[in-house]
């Protein structure tokens, strides 16, 4: 790939960051207490765990973001805090969209609205004298040349991903922390990026990969620590760590349950084969670059898609277009419920019939709120609550969330929950209203085995069970649904 770090001296194996009887606070609470963890020169590190482990946090202490109450965390290598550590992560996407919505009252204020941040400066913020060379071979590794003045907020999922994984590596810290690296991320993707982190580590770069999919986890991973309820479970070699008793004991013995559906077919009965959602020859494009490009597509009644594809096809570009995200849809002919749009219907009467789940919404839902009141926004397709619910909505929500198996969460505070925690919440916001279309764009993103079979047997229940159709975005064939009629291919 032509990818490669700066040679870095090897001596006798040092310690670069030592846990020492660390305990964490978060929040309002303390995790992995008296914990102790080394990371020495030469090792790569692999974390596992399930949703809500603490691994995300674990990461936080160990680049000074999360205090500790008690121990001390040693950076042996004198880079203290973000210094020589770099991270890619949910949450990173997550304060980097919000700090680019806090710009656009600035820019309305200033009328300069169409300054919005692109992918190139989200790569180069904070770098100083960036190495050019280095830069070239990074963005043609990752196919990210026709992205770069694209404003952050219009790239896809895994075009995200791949722009923050640049945006570390640009950095070119001695310690890497990746959060669910491969996740939105197309198979050639995946590849290249196993193939690159390997060449770095294989280079002098030391790093941190945490994962659900232990299957995920590179050959040049020496060794693992498995996390559990916010405690260490074990760590060392991972040929000594990765037994099946130990990811029994990570995830449950439900990790082995492989989703099939048991339906034969839909209870719901056909009505008739009229257009649900029409595209007629729809282009929508940033400059001189295409997301869609003369796409004709129809869903019609009693029909469930799939819609797969690379990173860039253009998958986040349709379902923001139905969900009346995306204005361009008003310069073409999209057609949503008998309706074309720009005939006179507003968005809200087009997102009430829609329940959405997709990264985007997910990192742009930042209000401190009860998990219970982020269910019921659903019902009012608003980020925040401010209509006071009937007793019907509120009784709808506590069934949805029962369902799911999420009511312990039901009271907690919505962005103090893990990534994986909020992805449910968000899924089932999207289910509280019997959507005429439920639009699921990587909905099982960050999930654990666990969640991942709960969330597809619910969807299921959905395409087979109720009148609502399914539109589903994924880029894992094994997480495909059952109760999926047809499939969109997009190139």
């Amino acid at each position: 790939m032509g990818v490669f770090m700066p040679n870095q001296t090897m001596s006798s194996p040092r310690v670069l960051i030592e846990l020492e009887k660390v305990t964490i606070r978060l929040w309002d609470r303390v995790v992995f207490p008296d914990t102790n963890w080394k990371i020495r020169e030469g090792e790569q590190w692999a974390i596992l765990g399930s949703n809500a482990s603490g691994k995300t946090s674990l990461a936080r202490a160990l680049r000074g973001e999360l205090p500790c109450s008690a121990g001390r965390i040693h950076r042996h290598s004198g880079n203290n805090g973000y210094d020589g550590i770099g991270l890619v992560s949910f949450e990173l996407y997550r304060r980097l969209m919000a700090l680019d919505a806090a710009g656009d009252m600035g820019r309305f204020a200033s009328g300069n609205e169409d300054n919005l941040t692109t992918a190139l400066q989200t790569i180069l913020e904070g770098t100083e004298a960036p190495d050019s060379s280095y830069l070239a071979k990074l963005i043609d590794t990752f196919a990210l040349g026709g992205l770069l003045d694209r404003p952050l907020r219009f790239l896809s999922n895994g075009e995200i991903r791949k722009v923050l994984i640049v945006r570390a590596l640009m950095r070119k810290p001695e310690l890497l922390i990746l959060d669910e690296p491969f996740d939105g991320l197309d198979a050639a993707s995946h590849k290249k990026l196993e193939g690159l982190l390997g060449e770095l580590a294989r280079g002098g770069l030391h790093m941190v990969l945490i994962t659900h999919r232990h299957d995920e986890i590179i050959p040049e991973i020496s060794h693992v620590l498995c996390v559990k309820e916010c405690r260490v479970l074990c760590q060392g070699l991972k040929d000594e760590v990765l037994t099946p008793e130990t990811l029994d004991s990570v995830y449950g013995r439900d990790r082995r349950k492989h989703h099939s559906s048991q339906e034969a077919s839909r209870s719901v009965s056909p009505a008739g084969d009229e257009p649900v959602i029409e595209f007629h020859d729809v282009n929508v494009r940033y400059g001189e670059t295409y997301a869609l490009r003369a796409l004709n597509w129809t869903m019609r009644r009693n029909e469930n898609w799939a819609i797969l594809g690379p990173n860039g096809a253009g998958k986040t570009t349709m379902i923001n277009l139905i969900y009346a995200d995306n204005l361009q849809a008003y310069a073409n002919d999209i057609r949503l419920f008998g309706k074309k749009r720009g005939s006179g219907e507003s968005i809200w009467e087009i997102k009430q019939r829609i329940g959405l789940v997709s990264p985007h919404l997910q990192a742009g839902y930042r209000l401190d709120m009860r998990v219970f009141d982020v269910v019921v926004s659903g019902f009012f397709d608003s980020k925040g609550l401010y209509r006071r619910p009937t007793a019907e909505q509120q009784a709808a929500a506590s069934d949805w969330i029962t369902r799911l198996g999420i009511a312990d969460l039901r009271d907690r505070v919505f962005s103090r929950l893990s990534y994986g925690e909020r992805r449910l919440v968000i899924i089932v916001r999207a289910l509280v209203k019997n959507p005429q279309v439920l639009a699921l764009d990587e909905p099982c993103q960050g999930l654990d085995p666990v969640n991942r079979e709960r969330v597809l047997t619910m969807i299921d229940h959905v395409g087979f069970r109720t009148p609502t159709q399914v539109l589903y975005v994924t880029h894992h064939q094994d997480e495909m649904p059952g109760c999926i009629t047809n499939i969109l291919r997009l190139d």
